[in-house]
């Protein structure tokens, strides 16, 4: 998980599966599998075999733009679109979700991303596109995405990947609740991973939408901390 996350998230959620019974064999490969339905063998490169009633293959997944070919459209992991998700070289052809890889003016360069949230705001951003040809829109998404794990909420918006946190509220590796912020070389919040954390997320998310400064919304973000770490008071 290090590709999305920083190294110090993706450890607190690989000891999040083993606390919860899972075992993660990292660095080998798969070599073989064997056997039949309900008795399978899986061979690993360093020998090891394990034993399996059900085997899920997750390799990725690529673009279906082979149908595409000879189309004249510009296809290179995806149809390749400028800043309005309309195909390069084209006026009236226009790409959405998965297969789409437009230009993302905040990073400098084409992305393409495997989501529903991203699908559905960059078809609302291309019908506005097409039906004002002559005010077009620039497509940049704030990334949303999440997932519901051993009872744990993650919640992932903006840009997580590269280098480590610029700032971790709470500890990841000891608590169910916790937020990992990550700071642009400008001062500006662009993106961060929120465990079982709704009000830290609300917060981010909204400084994202606004470009808020990173010197503006970290006295916000330490308030809530110290708000959720007081006791319990009793009538």
């Amino acid at each position: 998980m290090t590709r999305s996350l920083s190294t110090d998230v993706a450890g607190a959620a690989m000891a999040m599966h083993e606390a919860a019974g899972v075992r993660c064999l990292m660095g080998v490969g798969v070599t073989g599998i064997t056997g039949r339905k309900g008795q399978l063998t899986v061979t690993l490169d360093d020998g090891t075999e394990l034993r399996a009633a059900t085997v899920v293959v997750g390799i990725g997944a690529v673009p279906n733009d082979g149908w595409l070919a000879g189309s004249g459209l510009t296809v290179e992991n995806g149809v390749v679109c400028d800043e309005y998700c309309r195909a390069v070289g084209t006026t009236h052809v226009y790409a959405v979700g998965d297969v789409a890889r437009w230009f993302d003016r905040a990073r400098g360069a084409h992305v393409r991303a495997e989501h529903w949230t991203n699908a559905v705001d960059q078809a609302a951003c291309v019908a506005h596109n097409i039906l004002h040809p002559t005010n077009l829109r620039a497509y940049e998404p704030v990334e949303f995405v999440w997932s519901d794990q051993h009872g744990w909420k993650i919640q992932v918006v903006g840009d997580t990947t590269g280098s480590a946190a610029t700032t971790l509220l709470g500890d990841p590796t000891a608590d169910r609740r916790f937020a990992a912020l990550y700071a642009d070389g400008q001062g500006l919040l662009r993106g961060t991973v929120v465990v079982n954390w709704p009000r830290v997320m609300v917060q981010c998310r909204k400084a994202l939408r606004e470009g808020t400064a990173w010197s503006d919304l970290e006295p916000g973000l330490r308030a809530v901390v110290n708000a959720a770490s007081r006791p319990e008071t009793k009538a």
